[in-house]
């Protein structure tokens, strides 16, 4: 079996000590635990901290990466190829892991493959990552949000430090820095493309750039190892609206009509059409937030939000699907009380 021995350098987790040790701590309670959340928002990452943390220990550790694997036929001879040949040579004795990361494309199959193998092998604890649940059997999942504004602009900083730009002492730069943040939903893959703009732009000219339509969207960088699905948040959404299921598609574009927070009914009202009848929206609701591209508000959740760069990428193909019009207009109505 692979031993996780040697990493690539990787600068510390900003703003993931809680959910670092959060994690930990449903590991040792829970044979399986699926980090959940939207593309970029670093489960991997978290996971990887994890497991450093934990090889410490003394334990076994086979990783498998699937973001490659495209046939789910294949899913069980991936994860027993990570645990190596010692699988059936006094494993269950062992204290083992198997990191299971990119799971999204694969859920029903790595569900099926992970559940058969936790049952062969009892001494078994598998950490998987994936952008919704893999829904097996006994699976625990750690929700992991985009970061605190704070944390999110001490990572801005501290990539464009390492591309050589330093941001200037004044709170005027951290403020824009804080509205560039903001910008990008604090998301880490977003924040880390934004930085490495610097090396071309001031920081205030890099926020004027990000209010125009579509640019988040394009930010683009990364350097050799950056996956392709990485290298800009266009292509991050686009998997995840590859993985949506066609309602989920259709509501995810019709959601993106509202410019802040909506409720439930509010969806049902604006959004249900023949297409997506009134009692199908608010499971798909739910499906979304499955997905982390909505969540609840925090304190009030009744309350539904749609992250920025997620609402740009659902208002292009709102406006793809000729509905734009319609959809801003039921909204304005339903905003008057007159839907």
């Amino acid at each position: 079996m692979r031993q996780r021995s040697e990493q690539p350098e990787r600068p510390g987790l900003i703003g993931r000590e809680a959910a670092t040790e959060g994690l930990l701590g449903l590991m040792r309670d829970s044979r399986l635990v699926t980090v959940v959340g939207p593309g970029g928002v670093g489960k991997s990452a978290l996971a990887a901290e994890a497991v450093e943390r934990i090889a410490r220990t003394g334990h076994t550790i086979g990783t498998v990466d699937l973001s490659e694997l495209s046939d789910p036929d294949l899913t069980r001879h991936a994860l027993v190829h990570a645990l190596g040949p010692q699988r059936d040579e006094g494993l269950g004795e062992r204290r083992t892991l198997l990191v299971v990361d990119h799971c999204e494309h694969l859920a029903a199959a790595c569900a099926a493959a992970i559940g058969r193998l936790l049952t062969e092998v009892p001494g078994l604890r598998v950490l998987a990552t994936s952008r919704r649940r893999l829904g097996t059997a006994g699976e625990t999942v750690l929700p992991l949000a985009p970061l605190a504004l704070d944390d999110a602009v001490t990572l801005f900083e501290l990539r464009a430090g390492q591309l050589g730009v330093r941001l200037g002492s004044a709170e005027e730069d951290r403020v824009t820095a804080g509205r560039i943040c903001l910008r990008l939903d604090s998301l880490p893959l977003a924040v880390g493309l934004a930085a490495g703009q610097l090396t071309g732009c001031t920081p205030r000219e890099l926020l004027v750039r990000l209010s125009r339509a579509g640019a988040c969207l394009d930010l683009t960088g990364g350097g050799q190892g950056v996956p392709e699905r990485h290298r800009t948040l266009r292509r991050c959404h686009g998997l995840s609206h590859e993985l949506c299921a066609p309602q989920e598609r259709l509501l995810w574009a019709r959601l993106s009509a509202f410019e802040g927070t909506f409720t439930r009914s509010a969806a049902e009202t604006v959004c249900h059409d023949r297409q997506l009848p009134r009692s199908a929206v608010g499971r798909t609701v739910e499906g979304l937030v499955g997905q982390g591209l909505l969540s609840h508000v925090m304190g009030r959740p009744e309350l539904i939000r749609m992250p920025r760069t997620v609402r740009e990428y659902g208002a292009e193909w709102l406006a793809r699907l000729g509905e734009e019009a319609r959809l801003l207009e039921r909204v304005l109505l339903w905003s008057r009380g007159a839907l």
